[in-house]
């Protein structure tokens, strides 16, 4: 019984990251105001049976084509909302992120043979994606990303592996997120790794490793045209991508800015992952040196890529730890470790950990914590506009058109929401001219009927709205509703 009992470092990571993110779930609901956004497009799912493939929730941009490329996330969420409410949400993200690197650290280990070692790494990893720990689709692209990683690099090493892999989790990824380009960006390092060894290098390499992973490119973009809007998913995502303006006026596309404290752990790490490849004694596989190469450019062009590239980082790293562990202490602790955890089959204590935070969630004071925050969301004004609802079409807070589709739709669409893939440069503009009172800010909201507003009491759009004749109707310390 003992051998089930005792944890092993594995286990201890698991517990060890579901913990933090549960600890961390008031920040991860708070950091921005997309998931209102994604239980909206969940309902609206559950209600008609399939995602809109036309804008449904604002009255400015009614029926353009939209590519609602998270609506199976939306759905899943949406999904344990009204089964556990917000708790089960966070539940799920505190699973999904030590599940994906849990696996990271079972296979680095499985590579080298090594434990502590890759354990740092891996907690290392965990630390720099936990910038980018919100409650979002893109959490389930780091789990798919951390499998498609294992099955990758199984493939390079011509272990038998069957290729219908890559496209079954390549269905559920591009109805996940948007990031399922990421799988693509690995098997394409993978490629570029394989051709350079085969025709630069000359080396003696299997010509069917080289087949077998264009297969798995090819089967797998096949597969990813299997959403509710085709190509169209692909060139929507690109052309927001390519778009300087929108990528430049979102914070989390920045790239990082290293005064800021929160972002050495990522620096840390990147001048470690330098000093592993300076000091290793075996060349690493040139597909994954393209594979590290390539996230972390990602990671210092955006900081929105960094929880891609905490998973990457230690997946690669660790193959430069095998073979290079010769400190004596270090090496009698190792075998310890192998001895011990060599009798040990773990299990039971990752599930009564989730186990007693999931009561804990639902019947403790800790639950509380997991609300929508008033202090960001405009909490207390939707509770008035569902008593007093207002005519006509509104003018809202970028940040806030998840929350107001959620709580209001249909009955109210709003002027914008945090989809800038959806409303496009030219309208992004027209918002940012109203907000910041530029030059016929007037003539925007007049053009599209807006009759009233709600937004920060601090923008100066609010003294504006007021010196231009609209009343103010209500107030409180996160928003302001005027009508014309």
């Amino acid at each position: 019984m003992k051998k089930y009992l005792l944890p092993r470092l594995q286990d201890i990571l698991f517990i060890g990251i579901f913990s933090a993110a549960i600890l961390l779930g008031p920040r991860m609901l708070n950091m921005d105001g997309d998931l209102p956004r994604h239980l909206a497009m969940g309902h609206y799912v559950l209600q008609n049976g399939l995602p809109p493939t036309m804008d449904v929730f604002s009255h400015t941009n009614s029926g353009t084509p939209f590519a609602p490329h998270e609506w199976l996330a939306g759905l899943i969420f949406y999904s344990l909302y009204t089964l556990f409410g917000i708790n089960g949400i966070v539940i799920l993200a505190a699973t999904i992120l030590a599940a994906t690197f849990t696996l990271v650290y079972a296979y680095g280990v499985t590579q080298t043979g090594i434990r502590l070692p890759v354990f740092f790494l891996t907690v290392f990893g965990a630390a720099v994606s936990s910038l980018h720990w919100i409650v979002r689709p893109h959490l389930f692209s780091m789990l798919f990303l951390a499998i498609w990683l294992v099955l990758t690099e199984r493939l390079r090493k011509g272990e038998k592996i069957a290729l219908w892999l890559f496209p079954a989790l390549m269905l559920i990824w591009v109805n996940m997120h948007g990031e399922f380009i990421a799988g693509f960006l690995v098997l394409g390092a993978y490629l570029a790794g394989w051709g350079w060894d085969f025709f630069i290098e000359k080396t003696e390499i299997p010509t069917q490793q080289g087949i077998r992973l264009g297969l798995a490119t090819g089967l797998s973009f096949l597969v990813s045209l299997v959403n509710p809007v085709g190509i169209r998913i692909w060139t929507t995502i690109l052309g927001y991508v390519k778009n300087s303006y929108l990528i430049a006026h979102t914070n989390e596309t920045n790239p990082p800015d290293f005064l800021q404290p929160k972002f050495l752990v990522l620096l840390a790490l990147l001048v470690f992952s330098i000093f592993l490849l300076a000091i290793q004694k075996e060349r690493s596989a040139t597909g994954q040196a393209f594979l590290l190469v390539g996230f972390s450019a990602m990671s210092l062009m955006s900081a929105r890529n960094v929880h891609l590239y905490g998973v990457v980082a230690p997946f690669v790293l660790a193959s430069t730890l095998k073979g290079g562990i010769n400190f004596p202490p270090l090496k009698r602790i190792e075998t310890l470790f192998e001895t011990i955890e060599s009798q040990l089959k773990g299990v039971i204590w990752p599930v009564v950990i989730l186990l007693l935070f999931s009561i804990s969630l639902a019947f403790g004071p800790q639950g509380k914590q997991n609300r929508f925050d008033p202090a960001f969301y405009p909490v207390e004004a939707v509770n008035w506009l569902k008593a007093n609802p207002q005519r006509g079409n509104m003018f809202n807070h970028f940040d806030w058109g998840g929350y107001l589709i959620f709580n209001l739709w249909p009955e109210k669409r709003v002027f914008i929401d945090s989809q800038t893939d959806v409303y496009g440069e030219n309208f992004t503009r027209k918002y940012e001219q109203v907000i910041t009172l530029k030059q016929n800010w007037q003539e925007i909201l007049a053009s599209n009927d807006v009759r009233w507003a709600i937004i920060p009491p601090g923008w100066p759009l609010v003294e504006a709205l007021h010196k231009a004749g609209w009343q103010e109707v209500y107030r409180d310390q996160t928003a302001v509703i005027y009508r014309r």
